[in-house]
């Protein structure tokens, strides 16, 4: 009898270690999943932000995309923790992000909510209740349900229009382009005469493309730098990802504490609201992550192609380097984006480094690339 006993403590001591070896593995699974979603898609957003389309898959790169995802997250808090002027842009984007301020107080209201509903629980755990007091805990859960939802929607909106920004280095119209480049002066490869050519059709909004924004994240005639405005904007949005989803899976264990009779369907349903909630906002995370959270800061390059005595290039941004081929942006050249065989390529000097989405010019009115003040005799070349 001794001998059975003791087989049977060791069949179930191994069947529950074997039960948490297989939750392990499939939690480990399920994070390494994200992982790698993360940075897929993270990449994904970005090539669809610069370049317009999407990218060709390198496991490598994708892997590189969600770490420096994470060490962006990272950081990012460390200055909010840190950083008073880095608070103080955090705090200031909600006054530009109507989305995110009414996610924040539908969040904060819906939170608010549920604290008062464990104190009722709490304050009420020692007396008799009365039917009133579960009307008003039913009340209470139903309210901050409600207000969370809100707020997980005014996310999204945000989100979404994020999402939808595609091809900014290429701000105007095709059929506006070319009508300026038919027309333009026949000695249009001077400095002056391209740069008062680009600034007269980014001066006129009809001739901004479709897919651009209306804030100054990534206009080519934005008056400063915008990488810390799109890091603090990223950074509360995260927080305000980590709020939602936090409050869902806060309301989820209350309601299936409070409602024991039909505790099967509740825990079922918000399991399903979670995992959406959980699947969504990894996407969207790093849509935000590959179009906002990234630096957009490039080296400046000239480049000498085909043979050794031909003259280097005009400046042009590096965008990407592979094996076969250089990606290039050529703004002076009327926002070109081109891939340079590496076949073609003799040598290559590199500059300094500038973002595409800053105006050097300090006179109102006027546009100046960056790029320009490494022109040599003026002239634009033609790749």
């Amino acid at each position: 009898m001794h001998i059975d006993s003791l087989l049977t403590s060791r069949q179930d001591a191994f069947g529950t270690l074997a039960q948490r070896l297989a939750k392990l593995l499939k939690t480990s699974a399920l994070v390494a999943i994200a992982f790698y979603a993360l940075g897929r898609w993270a990449r994904a957003e970005h090539d669809k932000l610069l370049l317009g389309h999407d990218p060709v898959t390198s496991f490598g790169e994708d892997i590189q995309f969600a770490l420096d995802a994470l060490t962006a997250v990272c950081v990012n808090l460390a200055r909010l923790m840190n950083d008073g002027g880095f608070r103080n842009g955090v705090l200031e984007s909600l006054r530009h992000e109507p989305a995110l301020m009414w996610c924040l107080a539908a969040c904060l209201t819906g939170l608010s909510a549920i604290g008062v509903l464990c104190v009722l629980i709490w304050g009420y755990r020692h007396r008799v209740l009365s039917r009133t007091y579960f009307h008003v805990l039913d009340l209470l859960l139903v309210a901050g349900a409600a207000c969370v939802l809100t707020a997980y929607f005014c996310l999204m909106s945000f989100e979404v229009e994020v999402f939808e920004i595609r091809a900014v280095l290429q701000p105007i119209k095709g059929e506006i382009l070319a009508e300026s480049m038919q027309s333009r002066a026949g000695d249009s490869r001077k400095m002056e005469n391209r740069v008062y050519l680009l600034q007269r059709l980014l001066a006129n909004p009809s001739n901004i493309a479709e897919h651009m924004t209306h804030r100054p994240w990534f206009k080519s005639d934005a008056d400063r730098d915008q990488e810390g405005p799109r890091a603090q904007v990223f950074t509360l949005t995260f927080l305000l990802i980590a709020m939602v989803v936090g409050a869902i899976f806060v309301i989820h264990r209350l309601a299936c504490a409070c409602r024991k009779d039909d505790n099967g369907c509740l825990w079922r349903l918000g399991r399903t609201v979670l995992i959406i909630a959980i699947a969504s906002q990894t996407f969207m995370l790093s849509a935000l992550y590959g179009k906002l959270g990234r630096i957009h800061v490039f080296p400046v390059v000239t480049l000498r192609l085909d043979t050794p005595e031909s003259t280097p290039t005009h400046p042009v941004f590096l965008l990407a380097e592979d094996e076969r081929q250089l990606i290039i942006y050529d703004r002076l050249n009327f926002f070109q984006i081109k891939h340079v065989p590496k076949t073609r390529l003799v040598s290559m000097g590199a500059l300094f480094e500038e973002t595409p989405f800053r105006n050097r010019s300090h006179t109102l009115g006027e546009f100046t690339p960056g790029e320009a003040a490494g022109v040599r005799n003026g002239q634009v070349s033609n790749l």
